[in-house]
């Protein structure tokens, strides 16, 4: 995308509020000197920053990739994706952080059974019932980006149904275009960041993750089950 149609998805009202919350975030796990370096104080209230930027025991207590690694898995399905790809890089990041990221692995809370039946339904234009007499309420997995439910085929067939979070290609999206921008602001305000190129792990991010969400062979599947 080019850098002036990141700037305008920037101060759109929508996306602002998603910033607003990455740094609110970032700040009460107490990275305050990040938010400032980079020049994202801005988009807190002046008379709240006092109370952000003050020293907290409670927070001091942890360990700095353990603080990370809570802002990470507070923010969701787009932070968690990218601290799992973290983890495998120890060269960039050291072995502390890559260690802690590694709890971020598949931990991601399920999203409720009504959502991904209706997901399904949504898929495959017809009642769940019609497809899975039998569709397990509780996953057999979550991780970030979706959710493996059992489910049985009108045939007896045991099968594995994926289903992806709601919304979570347009969350996904969304954030990985503020990384980016957070990014670039990394490289203008942090130089020594450059040693370990933020503007290319975004990138390696969003590759990766724009895999994992092309569904294709779930889809294929989806389509088998239409038919039995």
């Amino acid at each position: 995308m080019a850098i002036t149609g990141i700037l305008r998805f920037w101060q759109t009202y929508k996306n602002i509020g998603r910033i607003k919350e990455i740094v609110n975030v970032f700040l009460r796990h107490g990275f305050g000197q990040f938010i400032e370096q980079v020049n994202l104080q801005r988009f807190i209230p002046l008379r709240k920053r006092l109370k952000f930027f003050k020293r907290w025991p409670e927070v001091e207590k942890h360990t700095v990739p353990q603080r990370l690694r809570m802002v990470f898995s507070e923010l969701g399905p787009s932070f968690m994706k990218l601290a799992q790809l973290l983890s495998s890089r120890p060269d960039l990041i050291t072995q502390e952080y890559a260690d802690e990221f590694k709890k971020l692995q598949d931990k991601a809370p399920p999203f409720p059974a009504e959502e991904a039946k209706q997901t399904v339904e949504s898929e495959l234009g017809v009642s769940i019932k019609d497809v899975f007499p039998e569709f397990e309420d509780t996953p057999a997995a979550a991780a970030s980006i979706a959710q493996v439910h059992n489910a049985t085929l009108k045939s007896g067939e045991k099968v594995i149904v994926k289903v992806q979070r709601p919304d979570i290609r347009e969350r996904i999206e969304a954030d990985t275009v503020i990384l980016a921008v957070i990014a670039r602001l990394m490289l203008k305000y942090i130089p020594e960041s450059k040693f370990f190129n933020p503007a290319g792990i975004v990138d390696e991010f969003s590759k990766t993750v724009k895999k994992e969400l092309d569904f294709v062979i779930e889809s294929r599947n989806a389509q088998r089950f239409k038919r039995n």
